[in-house]
């Protein structure tokens, strides 16, 4: 019987530009695919702009399309960091209120009885415009870094953390070139699924 893997999360696990696909969930599923003995599907649902909030409102379906989910791998936090000026300095989603979600995430995955529920951090980003707080883009997401590192230790779940694997690695590698400069180059995507599969193999070896 095959196995159900879901990548869920923002436009960093996925996104289209001039019609091309930049994916590390891809990448991922082709190592996996080549390493494992054992048969599995994939769904990846990765949104444009997507915070903890907007999370929320499309996981429950996700769960009920998808039973007997063996893995789900979320990265979620980066657009709740935005500060717009429309909010006048306030993030998009406060550190409070992204703790709350983060946690209201995992119970609903426990309440579908997902084995291993996974975290991800993120890169440093190459763009690094200062937001209406007067703190630049890196400075504003690694509060929300931090904050899903705690839930994750609290809460026993495994975290994958982006931003110390690829701490040496330039962001101009990982990175689209600017203006872009937040979502992965095809390096970058390749970088990502590596480090992800590298820790998977680790702490599920039984497993994958």
């Amino acid at each position: 019987m095959s196995r159900k893997i879901i990548f869920f999360g923002d436009s960093i696990i996925e996104n289209k530009s001039n019609r091309k696909i930049s994916s590390w969930s891809i990448k991922l599923k082709k190592l996996i695919k080549s390493n494992s003995r054992k048969k599995n599907n994939f769904f990846t649902y990765a949104y444009s702009g997507l915070n903890s909030r907007k999370a929320l409102d499309f996981l429950p379906n996700i769960l009920i399309k998808n039973k007997n989910i063996h893995f789900i791998i979320i990265q979620i936090g980066i657009n709740d960091s935005w500060h717009f000026e429309s909010l006048k300095g306030l993030a998009n989603v406060s550190e409070e209120s992204f703790r709350s979600n983060l946690n209201e995430i995992y119970l609903k995955c426990k309440k579908f009885q997902i084995k291993n529920i996974i975290f991800l951090t993120y890169h440093k980003l190459l763009k690094n415009r200062v937001e209406i707080n007067k703190k630049n883009l890196n400075q504003n997401l690694d509060r929300y870094t931090k904050i899903i590192k705690k839930f994750c230790t609290i809460n026993n779940l495994l975290c994958i953390d982006i931003l110390k694997e690829t701490k040496n690695i330039d962001p101009k590698i990982l990175c689209k070139k600017l203006p872009d400069g937040v979502h992965l180059s095809e390096k970058g995507t390749e970088i990502y699924s590596k480090i992800i599969f590298k820790n998977l193999k680790k702490f599920y070896e039984k497993e994958i």
